[in-house]
This record gives C-alpha cells, sequence and structure tokens, in this order.
C-alpha cells in the first residue's frame, strides 16, 4: 500500500497532544503535513482533491473561531476523508458538514488507525455510520469508508474501467428550472474530460443539449452560433454521422458539444426515434455522453431514460423541489423499460449549513424515499461570473470550492480504457 498522506490541523498544545495519540498506531511509512488553524484555510485552498488520503481537525478552543472551523471543515471534507477530534462530552459548533467524522477522545478506541477511524460517527450521529458495508465502499460518506477500506486491506471501490464498446450515457435531469443543472453539466464534461486522459486531440466527452428552447450548454461554452444547427433539427431524420459531426463544437481539450439552435424550437421537434439517434451519434463521437435534459418532461424524454446509464436529478433545497423529484420518481418507477433508478444531488447549498438545514435535507430526502448521492455548495458570484464569460468554473477557477466538489463527485464515474494508456 503507498505511503498514507495525512494533513493535521490543530489550534494550539492540547489539540497537538489529541492529534499525536491518534497517530500513535501510524507507521513510519506516511508522510504528514501540519497546518495551523488560523493558517489553514489559505493552505488546503491551495491543495487539490489527491494531495491527502487524511485530513485532521482538532480545534480544543473553537468557541473563540467556530466560524472558522467551520469553513476549515468545509474544505477539508471537499478535499476527502475527514475527522473532527472532540472530547468525549465536548459540543458541536453548529453547521459543519455532513460529511465530517466526528471521533471522541482521548481515550480513542484501541486497534489500527483504520480500527479507530471506523468508530467515526457522522455530525449530528451519536453510532458509527462509516464502517464499510461487506461487498461495498460505498455510500453517503464515501471518502471515509473508502479509506477504512483500504487501511483495512480490503479491495477500494474503484469504479471498474469502462471498455470501449460499452459507452456511458449520463442524463442531467433538473426537477426545476434555474436549479443550476446546465452549470453542472458543462462542469462535469470539463472534469470528466481532464480525467479521462485520452490525449492526441482525442474527443472523450460529447454534451447534447436537449433543452431546444432556452438551452445554455452553448452560452456557458461560449460556443459561436452554428448556422448547420437549424438545418440539422428541421430535418431531424436525415442527421446522420457526418452531418453530426458538422454540427458538433469543441470549446474545451476532450470536450464535443452540440449546442441548441439559435432560435426557440417547439418540443415536438424531436421524436423518441431522432433522440435515440442523436444519443447513438454522440456514443460513435465520444465514451462519455451527458444529456442536459429541460425541466420539462417531454414525450421523447423516457427515450432519453432508457439510453441513460445514469439519471441525475439536480434539485434545490424547496418544496416545490422535493414534489417534483417525487413525481419524477414515480414516473420512472412505473417505466419497465429503463434500466437505472434516478439519483438525486442537490445544488446550491449553503457552505454552512445549521442544524436548520440537515433537518430539512433529511425531510428532503424521507419525501424522496432515497438518499442523495451527492451536495453541491453554492458558488454564489463566481459561478455566475464564469456562466456569463463562458468560461466553465472546473477550468477557470479549478481551485473553488464547487470546482473540487464536482472532481470529487466525477471521480466515482467509470472511465474508458484509454486513460490506462491501452490504445
Amino acid at each position: 500500500m503507498p505511503a498514507l498522506r495525512i494533513c493535521t490541523v490543530t489550534d494550539g498544545l492540547d489539540a497537538v497532544l489529541q492529534v499525536a495519540l491518534l497517530l500513535s498506531s501510524v507507521g513510519d511509512d506516511t508522510t504528514r503535513t501540519d497546518l495551523r488553524l488560523n493558517a489553514a484555510q489559505e493552505a488546503l485552498g491551495k491543495t487539490g482533491a489527491e494531495d491527502f488520503d487524511l485530513i485532521v481537525l482538532a480545534a480544543t478552543d473553537d468557541g473563540r473561531s467556530p466560524d472558522m472551523l467551520r469553513e476549515v471543515a468545509r474544505i477539508a471534507v471537499a478535499r476527502g476523508a475527514t475527522v473532527l477530534l472532540r472530547g468525549p462530552d465536548a459540543t458541536l459548533p453548529e453547521g459543519l458538514p455532513p460529511d465530517l467524522g466526528i471521533l471522541r477522545g482521548p481515550p480513542f478506541p484501541a486497534g489500527s488507525l483504520g480500527q479507530i477511524l471506523a468508530a467515526a460517527a457522522p455530525v449530528g450521529g451519536t453510532t458509527a455510520a462509516f464502517r464499510p458495508e461487506p461487498g461495498t465502499g460505498s455510500g453517503p460518506r464515501v471518502p471515509l469508508r473508502r479509506l477504512i477500506a483500504r487501511l483495512a486491506g480490503q479491495e477500494e471501490a474503484v469504479p471498474p474501467p469502462l471498455p470501449p464498446d460499452a459507452p456511458q450515457v449520463h442524463v442531467i435531469q433538473p426537477t426545476c428550472g434555474g436549479a443550476g443543472s446546465t452549470t453542472l453539466s458543462v462542469n462535469f464534461a470539463v472534469a470528466l474530460a481532464e480525467r479521462a486522459k485520452l490525449g492526441d486531440g482525442r474527443t472523450a466527452v460529447c454534451v447534447l443539449d436537449l433543452n431546444l428552447q432556452f438551452g445554455s450548454v452553448g452560452t456557458y461554452f461560449n460556443l459561436p452560433e452554428n448556422s448547420q444547427l437549424r438545418d440539422a433539427y428541421r430535418n431531424i431524420r436525415r442527421i446522420d454521422a457526418e452531418v453530426f459531426q458538422s454540427c458538433l463544437q469543441y470549446p474545451a481539450p476532450g470536450v464535443a458539444v452540440l449546442q441548441t439552435p439559435a432560435e426557440i424550437m417547439p418540443f415536438d421537434a424531436l421524436t423518441a426515434a431522432s433522440v435515440g439517434e442523436l444519443i447513438a451519434l454522440a456514443r460513435g463521437t465520444a465514451p462519455l455522453v451527458i444529456v442536459d435534459m429541460p425541466h420539462c418532461i417531454a414525450d421523447w424524454a423516457e427515450q432519453v431514460f432508457v439510453e441513460a446509464d445514469q439519471i441525475l436529478c439536480v434539485s434545490t433545497l424547496d418544496v416545490r423541489c422535493a414534489r417534483n423529484a417525487r413525481l419524477l420518481e414515480r414516473l420512472l418507477a412505473a417505466s419497465s423499460a429503463t434500466r437505472t433508478p434516478p439519483e438525486h444531488v442537490l445544488n446550491r447549498a449553503p457552505s454552512r449549513r445549521s442544524r436548520e438545514w440537515e433537518e430539512n435535507r433529511t425531510a428532503f430526502e424521507t419525501a424522496i424515499g432515497r438518499p442523495l448521492c451527492a451536495v453541491f455548495s453554492d458558488g454564489g458570484a463566481q459561478v455566475a461570473a464564469s456562466c456569463d464569460e463562458g468560461n466553465p468554473l472546473c477550468s477557470g477557477s479549478p481551485k473553488t470550492a464547487l470546482a473540487q466538489e464536482i472532481r470529487a463527485f466525477v471521480g466515482r464515474f467509470p472511465m474508458p480504457l484509454a486513460q490506462q494508456g491501452e490504445r
């Protein structure tokens, strides 16, 4: 097993002693970076998701700086497995991120580091929730579970490589207008293309914008209008591989985009057959396909869901999205043709998440009948500016918390074999 990369963040001597007790069972095969709490926000902001295997926070005097601790914890969990050390009876500041593990001690549980970390409880929880379940490495707290599995000598839950003859189609479906699904689609595309590393000018990701009335993928990539698109959609049944390729534009390395025409098209400009053909052509262009959907469900939407390997429903934390997500769940459950159940992500979450917010999140999950697979922070004015400039956040501002969260999320997606250097 490669050397364990640990980052510690402390606010004083007592915190340093806590960390020393925790890491006393760690062998010599580690690298360690020690930071002070008041400098950690800037230092961690300059790191990436691959820089540390474990981040340990120990703040024994956070009563004077709860805001600082919350912000450092938020940045840390966006980069991977993170635990906060607390005394057995110490209270927790409100608004800590839910993926943060809370480890009570000293005394800490006996055993190896992996056994100690497995005793961590989620924020607001009282029992350990990070221990990997038999045969799995996934769950709502994936980074810490994967680290524990690795320390226990179990096989790390890495997505299987994607064979060349089985492209993956990821459908991004908003549950309301303005949920930010297109922002996620374009940044998923950039992050996936960077991760695939196909090189030699090859296309890793093909993005289809199927919001024929108000699609924004082209705007968010700052693409010029393509006059061929209007003619292609007016004769949608005649689109073949040659016409499809002539309509594509390439805004970023490894990314191809089929944007919408420069005029509002009726929803029935597409049919189930033509949508299936567009997805087939996109599959022939790249091993990974992202379909950016409108928030309205058209007649042809079922065909898109049938083609999907993953359906990501994007919501914000409000009643209308919870209601719409539940309706979409019922619609997809009633269709025997779809191959995969939908997964749900929350977008535009506050960076400081209060207890009330966490309670609302739990109510949202209860309403839709399944847990969320990801929560993305509100990028604020920086995201709005990147969209207006046509410069996706993951390429223009890659060190922001939201960009890091997106990269960590797409790290779960299967990759083409080509990234392994096999072709």
